[in-house]
Protein backbone atom coordinates (compact mmCIF):
# COMPACT_ATOMS: atom_id res chain seq x y z
CA UNK A 1 0.00 0.00 0.00
CA UNK A 2 1.38 3.41 -1.01
CA UNK A 3 1.47 6.39 1.29
CA UNK A 4 -1.37 7.96 -0.69
CA UNK A 5 -3.46 4.80 -0.42
CA UNK A 6 -2.82 4.72 3.33
CA UNK A 7 -3.97 8.32 3.75
CA UNK A 8 -7.12 7.66 1.73
CA UNK A 9 -7.83 4.52 3.73
CA UNK A 10 -7.57 6.48 6.98
CA UNK A 11 -9.84 9.17 5.56
CA UNK A 12 -12.47 6.65 4.51
CA UNK A 13 -12.30 4.95 7.92
CA UNK A 14 -12.96 8.24 9.67
CA UNK A 15 -16.02 9.04 7.60
CA UNK A 16 -18.30 6.78 9.63
CA UNK A 17 -17.96 8.81 12.81
CA UNK A 18 -18.29 12.05 10.90
CA UNK A 19 -21.36 10.76 9.13
CA UNK A 20 -23.11 10.07 12.44
CA UNK A 21 -22.26 13.58 13.57
CA UNK A 22 -23.79 15.19 10.49
CA UNK A 23 -26.98 13.14 10.78
CA UNK A 24 -27.45 14.22 14.38
CA UNK A 25 -26.65 17.82 13.54
CA UNK A 26 -29.08 18.02 10.62
CA UNK A 27 -31.85 16.40 12.66
CA UNK A 28 -31.30 18.80 15.53
CA UNK A 29 -31.42 21.77 13.16
CA UNK A 30 -34.68 20.55 11.64
CA UNK A 31 -36.19 19.96 15.07
CA UNK A 32 -35.25 23.46 16.14
CA UNK A 33 -37.06 24.88 13.12
CA UNK A 34 -34.77 26.74 10.71
CA UNK A 35 -35.92 30.27 9.89
CA UNK A 36 -37.90 29.74 6.71
CA UNK A 37 -40.96 31.63 5.50
CA UNK A 38 -43.37 29.96 3.12
CA UNK A 39 -42.62 28.73 -0.37
CA UNK A 40 -41.23 29.15 -2.89
CA UNK A 41 -38.14 30.90 -1.49
CA UNK A 42 -37.44 29.94 2.11
CA UNK A 43 -34.91 32.03 4.01
CA UNK A 44 -32.18 29.70 5.21
CA UNK A 45 -29.89 30.15 8.19
CA UNK A 46 -26.73 28.13 7.42
CA UNK A 47 -25.39 25.64 9.93
CA UNK A 48 -22.31 27.03 11.63
CA UNK A 49 -19.18 25.46 10.19
CA UNK A 50 -16.22 25.38 12.57
CA UNK A 51 -13.11 27.31 11.62
CA UNK A 52 -10.17 24.96 11.50
CA UNK A 53 -6.62 26.14 10.99
CA UNK A 54 -4.83 24.90 7.85
CA UNK A 55 -2.32 23.11 10.04
CA UNK A 56 -5.05 21.02 11.70
CA UNK A 57 -7.59 20.41 8.95
CA UNK A 58 -5.87 17.51 7.21
CA UNK A 59 -4.75 19.19 3.96
CA UNK A 60 -1.58 18.14 2.14
CA UNK A 61 0.60 20.57 0.25
CA UNK A 62 1.39 18.16 -2.60
CA UNK A 63 -2.15 16.91 -3.40
CA UNK A 64 -5.32 18.41 -4.83
CA UNK A 65 -7.90 15.90 -3.61
CA UNK A 66 -10.98 15.41 -5.78
CA UNK A 67 -13.82 13.72 -3.88
CA UNK A 68 -16.11 11.79 -6.18
CA UNK A 69 -18.26 8.70 -6.50
CA UNK A 70 -17.48 5.50 -8.32
CA UNK A 71 -16.64 5.80 -12.02
CA UNK A 72 -19.75 4.56 -13.86
CA UNK A 73 -18.05 4.41 -17.26
CA UNK A 74 -17.02 1.23 -19.07
CA UNK A 75 -13.36 2.21 -18.61
CA UNK A 76 -11.34 4.52 -16.40
CA UNK A 77 -11.56 7.55 -18.65
CA UNK A 78 -12.19 10.01 -15.83
CA UNK A 79 -9.06 8.89 -14.04
CA UNK A 80 -7.12 9.03 -17.32
CA UNK A 81 -8.13 12.65 -17.94
CA UNK A 82 -6.99 13.68 -14.47
CA UNK A 83 -3.77 11.68 -14.85
CA UNK A 84 -2.98 13.56 -18.05
CA UNK A 85 -3.48 16.90 -16.27
CA UNK A 86 -0.90 15.74 -13.73
CA UNK A 87 1.63 14.68 -16.35
CA UNK A 88 1.33 17.24 -19.17
CA UNK A 89 2.45 20.85 -18.83
CA UNK A 90 1.33 22.93 -21.83
CA UNK A 91 2.40 26.58 -21.48
CA UNK A 92 -0.11 27.77 -24.10
CA UNK A 93 -3.04 26.10 -22.33
CA UNK A 94 -4.52 28.26 -19.53
CA UNK A 95 -5.95 25.12 -17.89
CA UNK A 96 -2.70 23.17 -17.95
CA UNK A 97 -1.07 22.19 -14.69
CA UNK A 98 1.78 24.56 -13.90
CA UNK A 99 5.14 23.59 -12.42
CA UNK A 100 4.73 23.56 -8.66
CA UNK A 101 0.98 22.89 -8.75
CA UNK A 102 -0.13 20.03 -6.49
CA UNK A 103 -0.99 16.76 -8.21
CA UNK A 104 -4.67 15.89 -8.47
CA UNK A 105 -5.69 12.73 -6.62
CA UNK A 106 -9.10 11.05 -6.87
CA UNK A 107 -10.78 10.02 -3.64
CA UNK A 108 -13.59 7.70 -4.74
CA UNK A 109 -16.35 7.42 -2.16
CA UNK A 110 -18.31 4.20 -2.52
CA UNK A 111 -22.03 3.76 -2.08
CA UNK A 112 -25.15 5.44 -3.42
CA UNK A 113 -25.41 9.17 -4.09
CA UNK A 114 -27.25 9.51 -0.76
CA UNK A 115 -24.32 8.01 1.15
CA UNK A 116 -21.73 10.08 -0.71
CA UNK A 117 -23.65 13.27 0.02
CA UNK A 118 -23.67 12.47 3.75
CA UNK A 119 -19.96 11.63 3.73
CA UNK A 120 -19.02 14.89 2.00
CA UNK A 121 -21.30 16.94 4.26
CA UNK A 122 -19.86 15.28 7.35
CA UNK A 123 -16.32 16.32 6.47
CA UNK A 124 -17.44 19.84 5.54
CA UNK A 125 -19.24 20.33 8.85
CA UNK A 126 -16.18 19.17 10.75
CA UNK A 127 -14.11 21.92 9.13
CA UNK A 128 -11.98 19.39 7.27
CA UNK A 129 -9.94 20.41 4.23
CA UNK A 130 -8.99 16.83 3.37
CA UNK A 131 -10.66 17.31 0.00
CA UNK A 132 -10.43 20.36 -2.24
CA UNK A 133 -12.71 19.73 -5.23
CA UNK A 134 -16.06 17.94 -5.04
CA UNK A 135 -17.83 16.11 -7.85
CA UNK A 136 -21.27 16.94 -6.47
CA UNK A 137 -24.67 15.66 -7.57
CA UNK A 138 -26.74 18.59 -8.84
CA UNK A 139 -29.45 17.81 -6.27
CA UNK A 140 -27.14 18.70 -3.37
CA UNK A 141 -25.74 22.04 -4.61
CA UNK A 142 -28.30 24.12 -2.69
CA UNK A 143 -27.55 22.33 0.58
CA UNK A 144 -23.77 22.66 0.23
CA UNK A 145 -23.92 26.29 -0.94
CA UNK A 146 -26.38 27.63 1.63
CA UNK A 147 -24.69 25.80 4.49
CA UNK A 148 -21.33 27.25 3.53
CA UNK A 149 -19.56 24.05 2.46
CA UNK A 150 -18.55 25.26 -1.02
CA UNK A 151 -17.51 28.64 -2.39
CA UNK A 152 -18.76 30.71 -5.36
CA UNK A 153 -16.94 30.35 -8.68
CA UNK A 154 -16.46 33.11 -11.28
CA UNK A 155 -17.40 31.97 -14.78
CA UNK A 156 -17.98 35.40 -16.31
CA UNK A 157 -14.61 35.93 -17.94
CA UNK A 158 -11.83 34.05 -19.72
CA UNK A 159 -11.87 30.59 -21.30
CA UNK A 160 -14.18 29.24 -18.58
CA UNK A 161 -17.03 31.60 -19.54
CA UNK A 162 -20.52 30.47 -18.69
CA UNK A 163 -22.05 30.69 -22.18
CA UNK A 164 -20.20 27.53 -23.26
CA UNK A 165 -22.52 25.35 -21.18
CA UNK A 166 -26.01 23.98 -21.77
CA UNK A 167 -28.45 26.28 -19.90
CA UNK A 168 -30.06 23.58 -17.72
CA UNK A 169 -26.86 22.13 -16.23
CA UNK A 170 -25.46 25.65 -15.80
CA UNK A 171 -28.53 26.83 -13.85
CA UNK A 172 -28.36 23.67 -11.71
CA UNK A 173 -25.07 24.97 -10.26
CA UNK A 174 -26.47 28.43 -9.47
CA UNK A 175 -27.82 29.32 -6.04
CA UNK A 176 -29.19 32.76 -5.13
CA UNK A 177 -27.69 34.31 -8.27
CA UNK A 178 -24.18 32.92 -7.77
CA UNK A 179 -22.43 30.04 -9.51
CA UNK A 180 -21.36 27.43 -6.95
CA UNK A 181 -20.84 24.47 -9.27
CA UNK A 182 -19.34 24.16 -12.75
CA UNK A 183 -21.26 21.64 -14.91
CA UNK A 184 -19.24 18.43 -15.30
CA UNK A 185 -21.63 15.71 -16.50
CA UNK A 186 -25.22 16.09 -17.67
CA UNK A 187 -27.83 13.42 -17.01
CA UNK A 188 -31.44 13.13 -18.09
CA UNK A 189 -33.67 10.08 -18.55
CA UNK A 190 -33.52 7.95 -21.69
CA UNK A 191 -35.73 5.09 -22.78
CA UNK A 192 -33.97 1.93 -23.92
CA UNK A 193 -36.06 -0.51 -25.95
CA UNK A 194 -35.10 -3.95 -27.26
CA UNK A 195 -35.43 -4.52 -31.01
CA UNK A 196 -36.26 -8.22 -30.89
CA UNK A 197 -40.00 -7.49 -31.04
CA UNK A 198 -40.69 -9.49 -27.91
CA UNK A 199 -43.56 -8.01 -25.89
CA UNK A 200 -42.65 -7.43 -22.28
CA UNK A 201 -42.66 -5.08 -19.32
CA UNK A 202 -41.10 -1.70 -18.66
CA UNK A 203 -38.42 -1.38 -15.97
CA UNK A 204 -37.86 1.62 -13.72
CA UNK A 205 -35.48 1.98 -10.76
CA UNK A 206 -37.71 2.22 -7.69
CA UNK A 207 -35.26 0.97 -5.07
CA UNK A 208 -35.41 2.84 -1.75
CA UNK A 209 -32.69 5.38 -2.56
CA UNK A 210 -32.45 8.73 -4.37
CA UNK A 211 -32.78 7.04 -7.75
CA UNK A 212 -36.16 5.80 -6.52
CA UNK A 213 -37.26 9.37 -5.75
CA UNK A 214 -36.19 10.42 -9.24
CA UNK A 215 -38.19 7.63 -10.86
CA UNK A 216 -41.33 8.33 -8.80
CA UNK A 217 -41.10 12.02 -9.77
CA UNK A 218 -40.71 11.07 -13.42
CA UNK A 219 -43.47 8.48 -13.31
CA UNK A 220 -45.88 11.16 -12.13
CA UNK A 221 -44.73 14.19 -14.10
CA UNK A 222 -44.00 12.39 -17.40
CA UNK A 223 -47.39 10.75 -16.93
CA UNK A 224 -49.22 14.07 -16.75
CA UNK A 225 -49.40 14.58 -12.98
CA UNK A 226 -47.59 17.10 -10.83
CA UNK A 227 -45.41 16.89 -7.71
CA UNK A 228 -43.39 20.12 -7.72
CA UNK A 229 -43.82 23.61 -9.15
CA UNK A 230 -42.88 27.23 -8.61
CA UNK A 231 -39.60 29.09 -8.66
CA UNK A 232 -36.72 26.72 -7.91
CA UNK A 233 -39.33 23.89 -7.84
CA UNK A 234 -39.92 24.40 -4.14
CA UNK A 235 -43.74 24.30 -4.10
CA UNK A 236 -45.33 20.90 -3.45
CA UNK A 237 -48.11 20.66 -6.04
CA UNK A 238 -49.65 17.24 -5.42
CA UNK A 239 -53.11 18.82 -5.08
CA UNK A 240 -52.99 20.59 -8.46
CA UNK A 241 -54.25 17.55 -10.38
CA UNK A 242 -55.00 14.70 -7.96
CA UNK A 243 -56.60 12.40 -10.56
CA UNK A 244 -53.77 12.78 -13.05
CA UNK A 245 -51.12 12.38 -10.36
CA UNK A 246 -52.74 9.29 -8.86
CA UNK A 247 -53.23 7.59 -12.24
CA UNK A 248 -49.65 8.33 -13.28
CA UNK A 249 -48.21 7.03 -10.00
CA UNK A 250 -50.21 3.82 -10.35
CA UNK A 251 -48.87 3.29 -13.87
CA UNK A 252 -52.25 3.20 -15.59
CA UNK A 253 -50.82 4.36 -18.92
CA UNK A 254 -50.40 2.39 -22.11
CA UNK A 255 -47.37 0.44 -20.89
CA UNK A 256 -47.41 -0.90 -17.34
CA UNK A 257 -44.30 -0.66 -15.18
CA UNK A 258 -43.09 -4.02 -13.87
CA UNK A 259 -43.52 -4.59 -10.14
CA UNK A 260 -39.95 -5.89 -10.06
CA UNK A 261 -38.89 -2.26 -10.45
CA UNK A 262 -39.23 -1.92 -6.66
CA UNK A 263 -35.94 -3.81 -6.26
CA UNK A 264 -34.15 -2.23 -9.22
CA UNK A 265 -31.34 0.30 -9.28
CA UNK A 266 -29.50 1.45 -12.41
CA UNK A 267 -27.09 -1.50 -12.57
CA UNK A 268 -29.60 -4.26 -11.82
CA UNK A 269 -32.00 -2.96 -14.43
CA UNK A 270 -29.22 -2.96 -17.04
CA UNK A 271 -28.54 -6.64 -16.29
CA UNK A 272 -32.24 -7.49 -16.60
CA UNK A 273 -32.52 -5.54 -19.85
CA UNK A 274 -29.56 -7.39 -21.34
CA UNK A 275 -31.06 -10.75 -20.39
CA UNK A 276 -34.47 -9.70 -21.67
CA UNK A 277 -36.29 -11.09 -18.67
CA UNK A 278 -36.60 -11.26 -14.91
CA UNK A 279 -37.30 -14.86 -14.00
CA UNK A 280 -40.00 -15.94 -16.42
CA UNK A 281 -41.23 -12.39 -17.12
CA UNK A 282 -39.96 -10.72 -20.32
CA UNK A 283 -38.46 -7.22 -20.29
CA UNK A 284 -38.80 -5.08 -23.40
CA UNK A 285 -37.81 -1.58 -22.21
CA UNK A 286 -36.27 0.38 -19.36
CA UNK A 287 -35.63 3.92 -18.21
CA UNK A 288 -32.01 4.72 -17.36
CA UNK A 289 -29.30 7.38 -17.52
CA UNK A 290 -27.07 7.92 -20.61
CA UNK A 291 -24.16 5.88 -19.19
CA UNK A 292 -26.24 2.73 -19.70
CA UNK A 293 -25.82 3.08 -23.46
CA UNK A 294 -22.09 2.38 -23.31
CA UNK A 295 -22.55 -0.58 -20.97
CA UNK A 296 -25.09 -2.08 -23.35
CA UNK A 297 -23.21 -1.27 -26.56
CA UNK A 298 -20.00 -2.79 -25.17
CA UNK A 299 -21.67 -6.18 -24.57
CA UNK A 300 -21.36 -8.50 -27.60
CA UNK A 301 -24.78 -9.98 -26.73
CA UNK A 302 -26.38 -6.62 -27.49
CA UNK A 303 -25.15 -6.58 -31.10
CA UNK A 304 -26.17 -8.69 -34.06
CA UNK A 305 -23.83 -10.50 -36.42
CA UNK A 306 -23.68 -7.28 -38.47
CA UNK A 307 -22.68 -5.33 -35.33
CA UNK A 308 -26.00 -3.49 -35.37
CA UNK A 309 -27.31 -2.67 -31.91
CA UNK A 310 -30.10 -4.90 -30.63
CA UNK A 311 -31.72 -1.94 -28.87
CA UNK A 312 -32.69 1.65 -29.57
CA UNK A 313 -32.55 4.71 -27.35
CA UNK A 314 -34.68 7.83 -27.27
CA UNK A 315 -35.54 10.83 -25.11
CA UNK A 316 -38.95 11.16 -23.45
CA UNK A 317 -41.61 12.58 -25.71
CA UNK A 318 -42.60 15.32 -23.28
CA UNK A 319 -41.22 17.31 -20.38
CA UNK A 320 -41.25 15.90 -16.88
CA UNK A 321 -37.97 14.00 -16.68
CA UNK A 322 -35.58 14.81 -13.85
CA UNK A 323 -32.35 16.65 -14.58
CA UNK A 324 -29.42 14.75 -13.10
CA UNK A 325 -25.68 14.96 -13.44
CA UNK A 326 -22.88 16.51 -11.46
CA UNK A 327 -20.96 19.73 -10.98
CA UNK A 328 -17.42 20.50 -9.91
CA UNK A 329 -17.35 22.58 -6.73
CA UNK A 330 -14.53 23.98 -4.59
CA UNK A 331 -14.54 23.32 -0.86
CA UNK A 332 -14.91 26.35 1.38
CA UNK A 333 -12.02 24.93 3.43
CA UNK A 334 -9.51 24.68 0.56
CA UNK A 335 -6.11 26.20 1.25
CA UNK A 336 -5.86 29.61 -0.50
CA UNK A 337 -2.82 28.58 -2.53
CA UNK A 338 -4.78 25.66 -4.04
CA UNK A 339 -7.67 27.70 -5.45
CA UNK A 340 -5.92 28.64 -8.70
CA UNK A 341 -4.73 25.06 -9.42
CA UNK A 342 -8.23 23.80 -8.61
CA UNK A 343 -9.71 26.20 -11.18
CA UNK A 344 -7.17 25.04 -13.76
CA UNK A 345 -8.16 21.43 -13.13
CA UNK A 346 -11.85 22.31 -13.39
CA UNK A 347 -11.14 24.13 -16.64
CA UNK A 348 -9.43 21.03 -18.00
CA UNK A 349 -12.24 18.68 -17.02
CA UNK A 350 -14.86 20.98 -18.58
CA UNK A 351 -12.90 21.72 -21.73
CA UNK A 352 -14.03 20.44 -25.14
CA UNK A 353 -11.34 17.77 -25.49
CA UNK A 354 -11.99 16.24 -22.06
CA UNK A 355 -15.77 16.50 -22.39
CA UNK A 356 -15.68 14.81 -25.79
CA UNK A 357 -13.56 11.95 -24.50
CA UNK A 358 -15.58 11.51 -21.31
CA UNK A 359 -18.66 11.10 -23.52
CA UNK A 360 -17.19 8.97 -26.30
CA UNK A 361 -15.28 6.58 -24.02
CA UNK A 362 -17.19 6.79 -20.75
CA UNK A 363 -20.79 7.65 -21.52
CA UNK A 364 -20.81 10.86 -19.47
CA UNK A 365 -23.33 13.33 -20.91
CA UNK A 366 -21.46 16.41 -22.20
CA UNK A 367 -22.20 19.81 -20.68
CA UNK A 368 -20.79 21.90 -23.54
CA UNK A 369 -22.96 23.03 -26.46
CA UNK A 370 -19.97 22.69 -28.80
CA UNK A 371 -19.65 18.93 -28.24
CA UNK A 372 -23.26 18.35 -29.32
CA UNK A 373 -22.83 20.64 -32.31
CA UNK A 374 -19.79 18.68 -33.53
CA UNK A 375 -21.75 15.43 -33.48
CA UNK A 376 -24.70 17.06 -35.21
CA UNK A 377 -22.37 18.26 -37.96
CA UNK A 378 -21.02 14.73 -38.52
CA UNK A 379 -17.85 15.08 -36.46
CA UNK A 380 -17.06 14.49 -32.81
CA UNK A 381 -14.61 12.12 -31.16
CA UNK A 382 -14.87 8.35 -31.01
CA UNK A 383 -13.15 6.01 -28.59
CA UNK A 384 -10.44 3.75 -30.07
CA UNK A 385 -10.73 0.04 -29.38
CA UNK A 386 -8.06 -1.23 -27.03
CA UNK A 387 -5.79 -4.00 -28.25
CA UNK A 388 -6.93 -7.47 -27.20
CA UNK A 389 -10.31 -6.27 -25.95
CA UNK A 390 -13.59 -7.84 -27.05
CA UNK A 391 -15.41 -4.62 -26.11
CA UNK A 392 -16.98 -2.84 -29.07
CA UNK A 393 -16.99 0.89 -28.55
CA UNK A 394 -19.87 2.94 -30.00
CA UNK A 395 -19.42 4.12 -33.57
CA UNK A 396 -19.54 7.77 -34.61
CA UNK A 397 -23.09 7.32 -35.91
CA UNK A 398 -24.18 5.67 -32.65
CA UNK A 399 -22.59 8.43 -30.59
CA UNK A 400 -24.25 11.10 -32.76
CA UNK A 401 -27.67 9.52 -32.18
CA UNK A 402 -27.01 9.22 -28.46
CA UNK A 403 -25.84 12.84 -28.21
CA UNK A 404 -28.98 14.04 -30.00
CA UNK A 405 -31.26 12.14 -27.61
CA UNK A 406 -29.33 13.23 -24.50
CA UNK A 407 -29.56 16.89 -25.49
CA UNK A 408 -33.27 16.59 -26.23
CA UNK A 409 -33.89 14.96 -22.85
CA UNK A 410 -31.83 17.59 -21.01
CA UNK A 411 -33.83 20.37 -22.64
CA UNK A 412 -37.08 18.74 -21.49
CA UNK A 413 -35.88 17.83 -17.98
CA UNK A 414 -36.87 19.62 -14.80
CA UNK A 415 -34.49 20.23 -11.86
CA UNK A 416 -35.06 18.95 -8.36
CA UNK A 417 -35.93 21.58 -5.72
CA UNK A 418 -33.21 24.07 -4.87
CA UNK A 419 -33.65 23.59 -1.16
CA UNK A 420 -30.98 22.70 1.41
CA UNK A 421 -33.58 20.33 2.84
CA UNK A 422 -34.18 18.43 -0.37
CA UNK A 423 -32.60 15.29 1.11
CA UNK A 424 -35.22 15.18 3.86
CA UNK A 425 -38.04 15.87 1.37
CA UNK A 426 -36.73 13.15 -0.94
CA UNK A 427 -36.84 10.52 1.78
CA UNK A 428 -40.34 11.54 2.93
CA UNK A 429 -41.82 11.73 -0.58
CA UNK A 430 -40.24 8.42 -1.58
CA UNK A 431 -41.70 6.74 1.50
CA UNK A 432 -45.19 7.90 0.50
CA UNK A 433 -44.87 6.99 -3.18
CA UNK A 434 -43.31 3.63 -2.41
CA UNK A 435 -46.08 3.00 0.10
CA UNK A 436 -48.61 3.37 -2.70
CA UNK A 437 -46.75 0.82 -4.78
CA UNK A 438 -46.54 -1.57 -1.84
CA UNK A 439 -50.29 -1.14 -1.17
CA UNK A 440 -49.59 0.34 2.28
CA UNK A 441 -50.71 3.89 1.47
CA UNK A 442 -54.15 4.73 0.16
CA UNK A 443 -55.08 7.70 -2.03
CA UNK A 444 -56.40 9.87 0.81
CA UNK A 445 -53.28 9.34 2.91
CA UNK A 446 -50.97 10.09 -0.01
CA UNK A 447 -52.54 13.45 -0.85
CA UNK A 448 -53.03 14.45 2.79
CA UNK A 449 -49.24 14.28 3.12
CA UNK A 450 -48.78 17.32 0.85
CA UNK A 451 -48.67 19.96 3.65
CA UNK A 452 -46.16 17.92 5.64
CA UNK A 453 -44.01 17.43 2.54
CA UNK A 454 -44.04 21.20 2.06
CA UNK A 455 -42.96 21.73 5.66
CA UNK A 456 -40.14 19.24 5.20
CA UNK A 457 -38.95 20.93 2.01
CA UNK A 458 -38.95 24.26 3.86
CA UNK A 459 -36.78 22.88 6.63
CA UNK A 460 -39.36 22.43 9.35
CA UNK A 461 -39.94 19.11 11.05
CA UNK A 462 -43.64 18.24 10.63
CA UNK A 463 -45.61 17.67 13.80
CA UNK A 464 -47.20 14.31 14.45
CA UNK A 465 -46.26 10.80 13.31
CA UNK A 466 -44.02 10.13 10.29
CA UNK A 467 -45.51 10.72 6.85
CA UNK A 468 -47.32 7.82 5.22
Amino acid sequence: MTATDHRHTLLAAGLGAALMAVVLLVNSCLAAGAAAPGPPAPSITPITVPATSPEDCGARDDELVVATGDDVSTGSVRREVIHEWNELVIPSDPDSRLPGDPRAELLELSGSTDVRRAQMAALAQSGSCQYDVLVLDVAWVAEFARHGYIRPIDLDTGPRRADRFLPGPLRAGQIDGEQFGVPFAADAPLEFRRRDGQPGGYLLQLVDREIGTINYLEMIELGGGRVLDGDDRTRVALDDDPDGTWNALNSTGAEAVMRESLTMDEDRSIVAFKEGRIGDRPVSAMRNWPFAFHQLAADPRMRGSDQRLRFEVRAPGTDGGVLGGSVLAISEHIRPDKVAPAMRLIGRLTGEEAQGRLFACGGYGPVLTSVYERYRAGGGPTCPRQDGSDITNPSLAELATLAQEIRRSIELARPRPKSPYYAQFSEAFRRCARGVWESRVQRETFFSAAPSLQETLNGRLPAGPPLC
